[in-house]
């Protein structure tokens, strides 16, 4: 078989040989499903900030505040993948997921995990330049901008942003 494309290096680990894609029909019952689990997801994240306690009274832009904006926005977002499941058109049909990318989510979320853990025991500039590397990686960037340049200025505006303008303690 003669490959044009060069073998992903991630894809040669996993054992992952090709793409094999079925079709099968659309489902809006999935899309209404997933929809649902979103808002699920951002009612969760909003009743979760309001069961903070703030230690000081009165201030209007306190711990809960961030936290049920961006949930109040999961939850819009919800609604919006909701009408567009409703209001979309009937498609023949859609690829069915491939082992390509089912193990990449896969890693993903083992490397969001181990994120979560490794903070405890290392700074968060390290294990942020870490994640946004491996995410990167396992997402096809391949060349030192995109191994190297990318996770810098990524952990550079999230430390920016978060440690040094928000003064929250990472």
């Amino acid at each position: 078989m003669d490959r044009s494309v060069e073998a992903n290096p991630l894809d040669v680990a996993l054992g992952v040989d090709e793409e094999t894609s079925e079709s099968r029909p659309v489902s809006r019952r999935r899309d209404m499903l997933i929809a649902a689990g979103v808002i699920a997801v951002g009612g969760a994240s909003i009743a979760l900030a309001v069961a903070v306690v703030p230690a000081t009274g009165g201030d209007p832009f306190g711990p809960r505040w961030w936290p049920t904006v961006l949930g109040g926005a999961i939850v819009l977002l919800g609604a919006l993948l909701i009408g567009v499941a409703i209001r979309k058109p009937d498609a023949p049909s859609e690829d069915a997921p491939t082992k390509r990318g089912i193990s990449r989510v896969l890693l993903m979320l083992a490397a969001i995990a181990a994120y979560g853990v490794a903070w405890y025991f290392l700074h968060f500039v390290i294990v942020t330049l870490l994640l946004a590397a491996g995410l990167t990686f396992v997402l096809g960037g391949r060349g030192w901008r995109d191994l190297l340049l990318f996770p810098v200025i990524v952990t550079v505006v999230l430390y920016g942003v978060f440690g040094l303008l928000l003064g929250v303690p990472l």
